[in-house]
């Protein structure tokens, strides 16, 4: 449902625009003027209006000046631009700033360019945008930061990622920043998930790097093939094996360690709201975030519905889009232990977790509003819901939107809101291609998206526990305990044992086993020149097939 794309103020709006065309916007004034534009045609109509006037008062020849070098770039695979602020030159060029302006909004709200095709996937439609009535309380993070470069297909166009390459026959050849060049043959699909890295979903993709000292993996499953060498192949045979031929060189087949990559079980000895700070040395807590008993473990902790009531997370944190520890493609998980005492009134948002960079947010929250037009795949009635919001590849930010009516399965929001514990896991998994919400380790709602599609998260903005880390006003009203971040996603097995330990009063994992571990592969085998083996997609051990 969220982020909110309601009618702005006209005055407002027009305030904003004048501050962009003289050039004197803040980050946060451009910010909020981009967030009023995005999703309101009616909004960018005003805006064009106003803007070309202004120009055409500021004509001084007769001929319409140049402003082709004055407009932002447009980036591939039909993400839109950011707007810009201009330049110091305004003074000089009022018009070429009118024009140049309105000219970057006509790109930021008309112009697609799709990706030059290689043997695309079917093209997917996203939902349509829903204009709205309400009056804008506040804007919301809607930046489409630039990604990172990963490489090069053929000799015809850099590419950014993640993408997914379909290759339906013959081949395609890569060249990744990391210096190796690939060749996906078809039939194919192959993920491209950063400047050293891909996944392989299907057929055969070939690798060679011109620089022993560089590294390439390839991911299938829960297996990683690491190059130590120069020259390697793996190819998918089946659902459950790979074979590795390594042709220069050495590789390394490790195992996916699966352990959440950042676990908070709040069970420090603090009693006050500072020592429970200075006991998180990487969270920030907000000072309606108070220690509580533990719903597992000795603590847990209790959230208000203030401003003040919020976890920010000083880690995981990355430079640019796409990059940072929370920078998941193939598969993500998020799980928690929670009491909520939400209301479920309509305007009423209780987040559980929610990292905010721009269109590459990723959420779990409740929600009740009238923007599921907007945002939610499968589209849902209005009302109550529990939301998973996440960047798609191809198919942009979208969000999974349980009701919860209690029908078909789902719990209902009284379900949930009884005064007692419930265990919450949301995952996305590319190997299957399914996005599923699971409550009390049972899956309850779920939506189908193609094989193979990539998710697109990480960037600069902190993550947050509780609260809207963007703009502190959706905080949770209740007790979370166990939060638990993943790379990948739990399978329901895993999901279902977690859910029983638990109910159990226990940790999530298994006595012996890491709750938490920066590491996120272990060797198996290594595999040397002149060797093919098959193995097994999930133990990595060598099979007679």
């Amino acid at each position: 449902m969220q982020p909110h794309d309601e009618a702005p103020d006209r005055q407002a709006l027009l305030d904003l625009a004048d501050l962009q065309i003289q050039g004197t916007a803040t980050a946060d004034q451009t910010a909020q003027l981009e967030a009023m534009l995005i999703h309101d045609p009616e909004a960018q109509r005003e805006y064009l209006r106003y803007t070309l006037v202004h120009g055409q008062l500021g004509l001084t020849v007769p001929a319409m000046p140049d402003i082709s070098a004055c407009l932002p770039p447009a980036t591939q695979s039909g993400k839109a631009v950011s707007l810009k602020s201009t330049d110091d030159r305004r003074s000089t060029w009022p018009a070429l700033v009118a024009f140049a302006v309105a000219a970057s909004v006509l790109v930021i709200v008309g112009i697609r360019l799709a990706r030059e095709p290689i043997e695309p996937r079917q093209p997917i439609a996203a939902p349509a945008p829903k204009l709205q009535t309400q009056p804008m309380a506040f804007s919301y993070d809607h930046r489409k930061p630039p990604l990172g470069m990963v490489g090069t297909i053929g000799n015809r166009r850099d590419a950014t990622g993640p993408l997914t390459l379909t290759v339906e026959q013959g081949a395609t050849d890569f060249q990744t920043q990391s210096g190796a060049s690939l060749r996906v043959q078809g039939p194919a699909l192959f993920g491209i998930n950063a400047r050293d890295s891909g996944v392989l979903f299907r057929g055969l993709v070939h690798a060679k790097l011109s620089d022993p000292a560089s590294r390439f993996s390839v991911t299938t499953a829960n297996l990683r093939i690491l190059d130590l060498g120069t020259e390697f192949e793996v190819d998918v045979i089946d659902d459950q094996h790979i074979a590795v031929h390594v042709i220069d060189g050495q590789v390394d087949v490790q195992k996916r360690i699966r352990s959440p990559l950042f676990y908070w079980n709040f069970d420090s000895p603090a009693t006050t709201t500072a020592d429970l700070a200075e006991a998180g040395s990487r969270l920030t807590y907000g000072s309606r975030a108070t220690r509580t008993g533990g719903i597992v473990g000795d603590g847990a902790v209790q959230f208000d519905n203030s401003p003040d009531a919020f976890i920010d997370i000083d880690d995981g944190l990355g430079s640019t889009a796409g990059t940072g520890a929370m920078a998941c493609s193939s598969g993500i998980s998020i799980e928690a232990m929670f009491i909520s005492a939400w209301s479920g009134k309509f305007k009423d948002y209780d987040e559980i977790f929610r990292k905010e960079d721009g269109e590459y947010r990723f959420l779990l929250s409740f929600q009740n509003d009238a923007n599921v037009g907007n945002y939610a795949m499968p589209p849902v009635p209005d009302g109550p819901c529990l939301s998973f919001g996440l960047h798609l590849e191809e198919f942009g930010y979208s969000e999974l939107d349980m009701p919860l009516d209690g029908r078909e399965g789902r719990p209902s929001k009284a379900d949930l809101t009884d005064g007692k514990p419930h265990h919450v896991v949301a995952t996305y998994d590319s190997f299957s291609g399914k996005k599923s919400l699971y409550i009390d380790g049972r899956l309850c709602f779920e939506h189908q998206f193609p094989v193979g599609v990539l998710a697109i998260s990480g960037g600069s903005a902190q993550a947050c526990i509780g609260n809207n880390g963007w703009v502190k006003s959706e905080a949770f009203q209740g007790t979370l305990d166990e939060v638990a971040f993943y790379d990948f996603a739990l399978t329901a097995d895993e999901i279902a044992a977690h859910h029983r330990r638990a109910a159990r009063g226990e940790s999530y994992f298994a006595p012996g086993t890491t709750p938490q571990s920066v590491q996120r592969w272990r060797s198996i085998t290594p595999v040397s020149a002149g060797t093919r083996q098959v193995l097994n997609v999930q133990t990595g051990l060598p099979t007679d097939r």
